[in-house]
């Protein structure tokens, strides 16, 4: 299943600490064939990624594991 985990930047600093974590994070999940694309909007205030897992449980947990998720972003997980 294909799922899109849309970011919104809610604090620019915080954003800014947690981001080399964030990508470490998605590197992770890219070589595990879990993230498929990746990447920020052009306007700076979010970003999102696309993820290939087995199920919607599964897709939760990725989110919830995000070191953005723990710095305040807001994730939003929709089916795509």
């Amino acid at each position: 299943m294909r799922f899109v985990v849309m970011i919104e930047y809610t604090d620019l600093a915080a954003r800014e600490r947690a981001l080399p974590e964030h990508r470490d994070y998605l590197a992770a999940g890219r070589a595990q064939g879990v993230v498929t694309e990746s990447g920020p909007f052009a306007d700076g205030k979010g970003g999102m990624y696309i993820l290939n897992v087995a199920d919607e449980a599964q897709a939760r947990a990725f989110v919830a594991a995000d070191p953005y998720t723990a710095a305040g972003m807001r994730l939003t997980l929709r089916q795509w």
